[in-house]
């Protein structure tokens, strides 16, 4: 009897939290379920890592193009006047055999702020030559600054 005393109160202990052993056992939880799938913990994971592609990028076949003809510019200058407006000049030369078309991309930073940029386009005939400026197109503070051309090519349409 007394054991039924201590049993009693046991069951209904068992009972009052859910853990009577009446209705379904989450999956991977039951009697049945392997000792790896009694329990999960969630884990984050970073994602995967894509692989470094097993060919090299293909080139473009289309040639008429050069992102970095700096060559073609000749005679620059970049600088500011004393009140801060900074002018640039320089002379583009065409030394091949068919016109072209050249753009000249010109930046002034200061550190790594743009403090103004410039962008001409021009089109210079076989062996011929032209002269490029752009005024007043970046202010800095005095004459601080860094200026910086960057010249493309491509074929004259």
């Amino acid at each position: 009897m007394r054991k039924r005393a201590l049993l009693l109160p046991a069951a209904l202990l068992l009972a009052a939290s859910g853990c009577s052993g009446g209705g379904t056992a989450p999956p991977g939880t039951g009697p049945g379920a392997s000792p790896s799938a009694t329990s999960t913990t969630a884990v984050s994971q970073p994602p995967a890592e894509s692989s470094p592609p097993t060919t090299a990028p293909s080139l473009p076949t289309d040639v008429s193009t050069s992102l970095n003809a700096i060559d073609a510019l000749q005679e620059h200058t970049c600088a500011a006047g004393p009140d801060g407006q900074w002018t640039f000049k320089g002379t583009l030369v065409n030394s091949s055999d068919k016109a072209k078309k050249y753009t000249v991309a010109i930046a002034v930073t200061v550190g790594a702020a743009v403090q103004g940029h410039a962008l001409i386009t021009e089109t210079v005939q076989a062996g011929k030559s032209a002269e490029v400026s752009a005024e007043n197109f970046a202010k800095t503070t005095g004459q601080a600054g860094t200026c910086e051309p960057v010249v493309s090519v491509e074929d004259a349409s």
